[in-house]
């Protein structure tokens, strides 16, 4: 079961990315795209996986902001964007039955037009040796626009220099066992729309 699940959450990525590019401005922000997510993985999970329980209570297995295992060497604990609980619920620690720290199966972190920066923090984070995460994907969203007339002020310009080519997020990802599903729409046409998947070295090109 836990790996048809690792399958439908990678499948609904690849679902959203498509929209994504067919329709880059169903959401305004990044923030949107999370909750746009949330609920598409939700849909995909059969009914009777959708819930589970811990402690006596009813959980919800996807979760927004779900907390980190540990500091991931940052001051305190951060949040995943997405999460999916790992079934049967079991909490990562032998002294905790807290809500707060139960297996993570899979975590999805976004990014819409953020820097290199951004990706470099997402990747070391779920590769964390205190994340506790069996499966990290992490979505680079690109939604371009015409160079001094951006349809929304979240765009880029088509000529921004912080694009980073698939080759560069490549290059970035090398050796981490953190799948990259990279895609980027441009109304201009300057730049190739589309989606490809970067895992362990390799690209592939899903649309």
């Amino acid at each position: 079961m836990l790996k048809q699940q690792i399958d439908i959450v990678k499948q609904t990525i690849i679902n959203f990315c498509k929209e994504f590019i067919n329709h880059p401005y169903l959401c305004y922000t990044e923030h949107g795209q999370h909750a746009l997510f949330y609920s598409m993985l939700l849909q995909a999970l059969p009914v009777s996986e959708r819930y589970a329980y811990w402690q006596d209570k009813k959980v919800c297995v996807v979760q927004k902001e779900y907390p980190t295992a540990g500091k991931l060497g940052k001051p305190q604990r951060q949040h995943w964007d997405i999460a999916l609980l790992k079934t049967p619920l079991m909490s990562i620690t032998t002294d905790s039955n807290s809500f707060d720290y139960l297996n993570l199966l899979a975590v999805v972190e976004f990014g819409m037009n953020e820097a290199a920066e951004h990706l470099i923090d997402d990747i070391a984070r779920l590769d964390h040796e205190e994340a506790h995460v069996d499966h990290g994907f992490v979505v680079h969203l690109y939604r371009l626009s015409q160079p001094g007339n951006q349809f929304s002020s979240r765009d880029w310009s088509s000529n921004s220099s912080r694009i980073l080519s698939v080759e560069k997020v490549k290059q970035i990802s090398s050796g981490k066992p953190i799948e990259i599903i990279y895609a980027l729409v441009d109304d201009t046409g300057q730049h190739q729309s589309g989606i490809w998947s970067i895992n362990q070295g390799k690209m592939t090109v899903l649309y």
